[in-house]
């Protein structure tokens, strides 16, 4: 079937048609407008037969260096399920040769976002293209299902650690209103004490949180009227839920209100039909937190590799 490029630059001449593949919050419009950079370029594979789109690669270019994406929690490129790899690489090879860069750089999406098929089908292509895998992080996902979160926790110590939070009368709940100084004091605060640094400071976390309502989330568990635990989601699509920060009071790590404040938000998002609830990586440039690690196997996270590829021209 036939396909043409289209390029868009700086979100001008957006293709109409149909876009047959998962799109991921991170890739949309809006989102890359708040990345910053010099120029974007988004291209698009079109079916030239019925204007369907079957491919998207948004990269952003800072300083003769491509990048995707350039300020996000990944970015890559998403394709439809029935691309053939031929046609894939035909589109990537198509899309690189129009990039004025010395390199490019492509932090991608967990491979359990996809199909095996079409992470066999992207990885073959981006080998063929000469990019080389640079960062390989540890990324853990839960698959939300008919079961009850108590049923996918693999650990008897976190069962107990619920039942232990349940027979506390903790209270979950979604923050409809919340107080972002003070959501942002408590997660920076446990992060301290883990020595992970925050990826937002106070006024863009106050910018994402009001410019993308639909999108970020905010949840927290109580002891009364205290908050010993918090929790900010990402909705990157339908199907899934990205749990971009979790936070815990130190007071209280006796009882890991965090595994409490998991089973609320995979109930919650079991009443959403969302699929799967990423618990995020367990890695840092690559180097793995065993711990962390240990902690998201324990509460049900399956491993998902999330790659950084890199090409220099």
């Amino acid at each position: 079937m036939p396909n043409q490029l289209i390029i868009s630059y700086n979100f001008k001449e957006i293709p109409i048609g149909e876009l047959n593949f998962s799109r991921y919050f991170f890739n949309e419009i809006l989102h890359l407008q708040n990345q910053g950079g010099e120029r974007v370029l988004t291209f698009y594979w079109e079916n030239t037969d019925n204007q369907i789109i079957e491919a998207r690669f948004s990269i952003i270019i800072q300083d003769e260096i491509a990048y995707s994406p350039l300020r996000a929690t990944f970015g890559g490129i998403e394709f439809s399920e029935e691309i053939t790899a031929e046609n894939l690489c035909d589109f990537l090879r198509q899309s690189i040769s129009n990039l004025p860069v010395k390199s490019i750089i492509i932090n991608s999406y967990p491979e359990g976002y996809l199909r095996e098929s079409q992470i066999q089908k992207l990885e073959n292509c981006l080998l063929k293209l000469d990019f080389e895998t640079s960062i390989i992080e540890h990324n853990y996902e839960i698959s939300i299902t008919q079961k009850s979160f108590y049923e996918t926790i693999n650990s008897t110590r976190s069962k107990q650690l619920l039942r232990k939070s349940i027979k506390k009368g903790y209270s979950f709940q979604e923050e409809t209103n919340p107080d972002l100084s003070k959501i942002h004091a408590f997660i920076a605060h446990s992060r301290e004490r883990k020595n992970r640094p925050m990826t937002m400071n106070l006024q863009q976390f106050e910018k994402h949180v009001t410019l993308f309502p639909k999108n970020f989330q905010i949840f927290s568990v109580t002891d009364s009227m205290r908050m010993i635990a918090v929790g900010v989601t990402i909705r990157i699509n339908e199907e899934i839920t990205y749990t971009f920060y979790l936070a815990d009071d130190e007071d209280y790590l006796k009882d890991s209100p965090t595994i409490f404040l998991l089973s609320g938000i995979y109930e919650y998002f079991q009443g959403e039909n969302v699929k799967i609830l990423d618990l995020g990586i367990a890695t840092a440039k690559g180097i793995l937190n065993e711990g962390l690690a240990k902690f998201k196997r324990a509460v049900g996270g399956r491993l998902s590799l999330k790659k950084t590829y890199i090409n220099h021209f």
